[in-house]
């Protein structure tokens, strides 16, 4: 049986309340992932402060979190094909909870980078890809697929958008601490409402990373 026949003989297309259930965790970690990725920005001073370090050493925790995220990327997708997709993305959101706390906790800059840029630049690489992945196995129709990518989509738009406000907030009335312990209670959420979700495919042990990539195959290679 082909990757393709095994993945339509396993789609089940998602019901109304059940889609809501399956788009809750899935929109609430874009939103969050979003979220952190601009939320850090209006902290830049306050952090440097607290901490006793330079805006520059903040500037270097935001920048190494984002390349972090982007060069596991491509290998956190691979993983849910070898390890499952709702395992990686409950993973990614225990690691990225982790990199909260860190974060929150944080009694110098180097504390800082390890929660920030690492654990939740890991953790985000390790649960986007299934998001996305997850809301196509179980939306297989074009339209019921659209609106969840839609609804996925616009909710990072949302984080994106929102992170310097309430960070912005949560930073002038509480402090900048404050602003990552808001993120470890939505991950809590999320992990909560995850239970609900549930992996169509059976994951692939035998699955290689296929690190040289598809330019690199023999022609009649599928």
């Amino acid at each position: 049986m082909t990757e393709d026949a095994a993945v339509s003989g396993h789609r089940r297309p998602a019901g109304a309340s059940a889609g809501s259930r399956l788009l809750a965790p899935l929109a609430l970690a874009q939103f969050i992932c979003s979220f952190a990725g601009s939320n850090m920005n209006v902290m830049i001073h306050d952090i440097s402060h607290d901490l006793d370090t330079s805006v520059q050493g903040v500037q270097v925790a935001i920048t190494l979190f984002l390349l972090v995220m982007a060069a596991l990327m491509i290998p956190g997708g691979k993983a849910t094909d070898r390890f499952g997709r709702k395992r990686c993305f409950v993973a990614g959101l225990t690691v990225y909870g982790i990199g909260t706390i860190l974060s929150a906790a944080a009694p110098g800059l180097g504390v800082l980078i390890l929660g920030n840029s690492i654990f939740q630049g890991v953790g985000t690489a390790l649960l986007i890809p299934p998001v996305y992945i997850l809301a196509t196995l179980h939306f297989p129709d074009l339209t019921s697929r659209a609106r969840a990518f839609g609804v996925i989509m616009a909710a990072g738009g949302v984080g994106a958008a929102a992170g310097p406000l309430i960070g912005g907030l949560i930073t002038s009335a509480i402090s900048w601490r404050a602003a990552f312990v808001f993120q470890a209670l939505i991950i809590a959420l999320i992990i909560a409402l995850s239970r609900t979700i549930d992996d169509p495919l059976p994951p692939d042990p035998t699955r290689a990373f296929d690190v040289r990539g598809p330019s690199c195959r023999p022609a009649g290679w599928s």
